[in-house]
């Protein structure tokens, strides 16, 4: 068990962890490399970079010669693996601070990090409030992913007949109701507002005092 445990670090080390958390400090922004397909291009270029930097890491230790206290080079499976968690901690780091790891906001709101601003972002300058600034790029990916879920239930129920296309009927109004709730919630972070504002409660009748 702790071999298969040690094999598939290994793995994970050598063809997917430092590329892909380069990807990541390399280009941050959503969208930046494709917006249909942009997790293949993502998962494409970590596993090539991957390997290339374990490459250049080999190089690097083969330059050093043969290490007198054990008469060995230092192409070895220790100073190998230590070099490649070295670089992803780098890597991670440089991501992080460059906006490129959202997922860490939800932990804590002291590690949200935005990218570098761009013309063509879909942020709000103006929203101050870095949890409201984050809430609103969440409600945004939420926004596309019902219009392409709104999309995909027109071209099912066209295709179907019947129980079927009640059925993406019945889907469609349940995403378009999602993406009418989601939509309000962005504009009312945008206004500066709560996202649901909460109704007003109603007062209650003064007691009469007893004359």
């Amino acid at each position: 068990m702790l071999d298969a445990l040690r094999l598939i670090g290994a793995l994970l080390l050598i063809f997917f962890i430092p590329g892909i958390l380069l990807v990541q400090a390399l280009f941050p922004r959503r969208g930046e490399l494709d917006y249909e397909m942009e997790w293949m291009y993502r998962l494409a270029l970590g596993v090539g970079l991957s390997i290339v930097i374990t490459i250049l890491v080999n190089f690097g230790l083969n330059s050093l010669g043969v290490n007198p206290d054990t008469g060995m080079g230092y192409v070895t499976a220790v100073p190998i693996g230590l070099c490649l968690v070295l670089l992803s901690l780098l890597f991670f780091l440089v991501a992080w601070l460059r906006g490129g790891l959202p997922f860490l906001g939800r932990i804590h709101p002291a590690l949200i990090r935005f990218p570098p601003s761009d013309m063509r972002d879909d942020d709000i300058p103006h929203i101050a409030d870095r949890q409201q600034r984050f809430r609103h790029q969440e409600l945004m990916k939420m926004r596309f992913s019902l219009i392409r879920e709104i999309s995909k239930n027109e071209r099912m129920a066209e295709a179907h007949a019947g129980e079927r296309k009640k059925y993406y009927e019945g889907l469609r109004k349940k995403n378009l109701k999602s993406l009418s709730e989601t939509e309000k919630d962005i504009a009312n972070i945008e206004r500066g507002m709560p996202e649901r504002p909460e109704p007003e409660k109603e007062r209650e009748p003064e007691a009469e005092s007893d004359e």
